[in-house]
């Protein structure tokens, strides 16, 4: 059986819903990256939830193709309007701005160029500081480097495996790190990202 690895689901999984009700300064860009989002994630919750794709093609390649096919876009929204945080396409749109580029891995300068401004943005309270802590990891990552937060996972040990860190900087301070940000301890992040392979695959029970 292949193995799903669940953190790239993980992003859109974890983050809270947040209301888009607030005046933006780019409404149009807001709905076109909520639809870049959609088309980005529908791969990833038909797999998740195990589905096939009605019209026989590999999710996986229907999803690799996606990410191949929104990169240029996304290069051409920064260049147009640098980075679009909340108060330019709202906190919904804002995240899935971050999501679409965290998927970019065939593009590691572009992360890198995002992430640098997206530090700015942080600091004006205009971005997700846990956002920014996902891309530093797999900016990381995409440089053979340790991470910062250990939010790139795979999955070792007996059976489906257990989830840890690709690599870890200072495993000691890890939670200091992650909690000067917001975010919970990593064992109770790799815990949910276990838990999270097990269901993704573990067939489901079919209704004859």
């Amino acid at each position: 059986m292949k193995y799903v690895y669940a953190w790239l689901l993980i992003a859109s999984i974890a983050r809270p819903v947040v209301s888009q009700a607030q005046v933006v300064l780019y409404p149009k860009l807001s709905k076109t990256l909520d639809s870049l989002a959609y088309v980005d994630q529908w791969p990833m919750q038909q797999i998740f939830h195990q589905l096939p794709d009605s019209a026989g093609r590999s999710l996986y390649d229907v999803e690799k193709s996606n990410f191949a096919r929104h990169q240029p876009l996304l290069e051409k929204i920064v260049k147009q309007y640098g980075f679009p945080g909340f108060k330019q396409v709202g906190e919904k749109s804002a995240n899935n701005f971050w999501l679409l580029v965290q998927h970019a891995d065939a593009h590691p300068d572009f992360q890198r160029q995002v992430l640098q401004m997206m530090l700015l943005e942080v600091k004006r309270k205009n971005a997700s500081p846990v956002n920014y802590a996902y891309l530093t990891d797999r900016v990381a990552i995409n440089a053979n480097q340790p991470e910062e937060y250990g939010t790139q996972v795979e999955y070792k040990g007996l059976g489906l495996g257990k989830a840890v860190p690709k690599s870890l900087r200072d495993p000691r301070n890890v939670d200091k790190r992650r909690a000067a940000i917001g975010m919970e301890p990593l064992e109770n992040y790799l815990d949910m990202m276990s838990k999270m392979h097990e269901e993704m695959n573990t067939p489901h029970p079919t209704n004859n």
